[in-house]
């Protein structure tokens, strides 16, 4: 994978951890709302925020792989 790809990656990834983010905000501030979906949501956004971590882990080597060669 090369650097843009990857950045177009982490772009995509982060927007939809954010969204989720939002989502769960907007349902909490509802007086009623369904625990069971909101315990999927969050495990979603921490899944996607592993995926996250391991992403810009590949971007930094990559960098410095560029960089040495």
């Amino acid at each position: 994978m090369d650097i843009d790809s990857l950045e177009h990656h982490i772009r995509t990834v982060d927007n939809r951890h954010t969204q989720i983010a939002r989502q769960i905000e907007q349902i909490l501030a509802q007086k009623s709302w369904d625990e069971f979906q909101v315990e999927t949501l969050k495990k979603e956004k921490l899944k996607l925020k592993d995926e996250l971590a391991m992403l810009y882990r590949k971007r930094y080597d990559l960098m410095n792989e560029h960089h040495y060669e």
